[in-house]
């Protein structure tokens, strides 16, 4: 009896350990990135530290680039930069705990009206100048939604929703991420040189530039409260996504190009950014005290190492060599952000006390 419970526990152990070693191998393979950007990120906040009247965030994303395109890397730090994009997610799910729900939804009525301008501007704007350019209509239209709703996620779920090539989605997401790029270091220079409100630099913030993590980065890069305001708004484009990729579907299935779509409310759930849920979720929380302030502080906190690891990967993925996308793309890409740019200001300017 003894010698077959003793043979069942070797079985057992020897079942397990394997998997153990998987797990273990698995788990390194992130290790190295992850602790690079940790460093790169911290770096920036030192750079800053001897820096008045500054932020750590453009310090963090530029010396990512430097290190990204000056030296080259081994493979093995790929894998965790790759992350990043993980560590944003948890840091705004954990930012919700410091945002009351009224605070939320405080964009109200004017918010909503301007992040539906904000993504009508961007779509028929980049429809109109892909003839004129000549793109092909579905580069165009994942170029319209990327700069629209929200940037690489959005290309990505466009593309297999309206049955584009791979070309396609590879010229949108360089030219996204060119200008995502160049945003992070311009609009905090011309917020503080136009005199913007840390409200009005957030709402343009956030209705404005592609990337949820660019648009976070630059927010923050202006102020703290800036960048509250700019999670928030553009929280607001990314819930929409699922509707603006229905219809872009739709779209294209009417006029015979692609199939049709089946199952509309699974299609929605499918392309709706779940780490939106777990955000409003935190915020409900501690709007009814669940969370108390000293968890929310903590969250907090959390939440700021979070998105400095966040702000070092963009930098340390920012690949310059993937941004030559090709000079079509590139002209429309300028001519819609320009015209978003434009717009969005104007609505702040007009609608933002």
């Amino acid at each position: 009896m003894q010698d077959k419970v003793l043979n069942t526990a070797t079985s057992a152990s020897q079942a397990v350990l394997p998997s153990i070693s998987r797990l273990a191998t698995a788990t390194w393979h992130y290790v190295p990135g992850i602790i690079l950007m940790l460093v790169v990120g911290y770096a920036g906040k030192i750079v800053a530290s001897y820096i008045p009247h500054s932020e750590y965030v453009l310090f963090a994303i530029a010396i990512g680039m430097v290190v990204r395109n000056a030296f080259n890397l081994p493979a093995y730090f790929a894998a965790g930069v790759a992350t990043y994009d993980l560590w944003m997610k948890i840091g705004i799910v954990c930012l919700g705990a410091r945002l009351a729900l009224q605070e939320v939804f405080s964009i109200g009525g004017s918010g909503i009206l301007m992040v539906v301008v904000e993504i009508s501007v961007a779509i028929l704007t980049a429809a109109y100048l892909g003839k004129i350019f000549g793109l092909k209509e579905k580069l165009a239209s994942l170029l319209g939604v990327g700069i629209g709703v929200c940037g690489v996620s959005a290309i990505i779920s466009t593309t297999s929703a309206i049955e584009a090539e791979e070309d396609d989605a590879t010229y949108a997401i360089a030219t996204i991420l060119l200008f995502g790029a160049i945003m992070l270091f311009v609009y905090p220079f011309l917020g503080r040189l136009i005199g913007l409100s840390d409200t009005a630099f957030g709402y343009w913030t956030g209705l404005s530039i592609d990337n949820t993590a660019e648009a976070v980065a630059t927010g923050f890069a202006f102020s703290e409260a800036a960048g509250n305001i700019a999670t928030v708004v553009k929280l607001s484009r990314n819930a929409v996504m699922g509707v603006v990729v229905l219809l872009m579907a739709l779209h294209y299935a009417r006029k015979g190009i692609t199939g049709e779509v089946q199952n509309k409310a699974a299609f929605l759930w499918s392309r709706l950014p779940k780490f939106l849920i777990g955000f409003l979720a935190f915020s409900l929380l501690a709007t009814i005290g669940f969370i108390t302030p000293a968890q929310a502080s903590v969250l907090n906190n959390a939440s700021k190492w979070l998105f400095m690891i966040t702000f070092a990967g963009v930098g340390l993925s920012t690949d310059f060599r993937r941004l030559r996308a090709g000079i079509k793309p590139f002209l429309v890409g300028f001519g819609v952000e320009t015209v978003v740019s434009v717009v969005t200001f104007a609505l702040v300017y007009l609608l933002i006390p």
